[in-house]
């Protein structure tokens, strides 16, 4: 394993969040050619459909997206500190609705997250641009190999399975009725 300097590490990490993960998360969404009896030649990069808007500030280890997709918009927000992933998805609600009302819709989701190594987590909070909405927080907790900076193997593993399960999440969302409309102004 190499060992990395501070800056060298800061900098994969801003790389990993605002060039990697943007480009992945384009693909949350995409056009499936028809079913032919061989390759269609389309590729995943010119099939892609979603639309990723992203903030980050230098030197920070996480990244706020917006992920437009399926009709929808998704604010995300992902944490990589060196060896570890937090995933953050955020849906707005209202009253009555709560983590004990909108976590059992995602069950099945979470059975499949936990499947490839994420501990899934709930609670409530509220929209953080406008802090009198109410919004529900999945947390995505995650642990990485020592060497994460320096395998780019590894890297494709997470970064692809965010995309699967960020798109999970949006699809069960959809099939639930559960809006995720993202904050005005973002």
């Amino acid at each position: 394993m190499t060992r990395l300097t501070i800056d060298e590490a800061q900098q994969r990490i801003r790389l990993f969040l605002t060039g990697d993960m943007v480009e992945a998360l384009r693909a949350v969404d995409y056009e499936s050619p028809p079913l032919a009896d061989r390759p269609s030649g389309l590729t995943l990069e010119a099939a892609r459909r979603a639309a990723v808007r992203f903030s980050h500030v230098e030197g920070a280890s996480d990244c706020l997206y917006r992920v437009d997709a399926f009709d929808e918009s998704l604010v995300m927000r992902l944490q990589l500190n060196v060896r570890r992933f937090v995933a953050i998805y955020q849906i707005p609600v209202a009253d009555p609705v709560a983590s004990a009302t909108i976590s059992p819709h995602f069950e099945r989701w979470a059975i499949g997250a936990g499947h490839a190594g994420w501990t899934i987590g709930w609670r409530d909070g509220t929209d953080p641009w406008q802090p009198d909405r109410r919004a529900v927080e999945t947390y995505c907790y995650a642990m990485l190999p020592d060497d994460f900076l320096d395998n780019p193997l590894e890297q494709l593993y997470w970064r692809t399975d965010l995309v699967q399960m960020t798109r999970a999440f949006m699809l069960e969302a959809r099939r639930m009725g559960i809006r995720l409309a993202a904050p005005e102004g973002m």
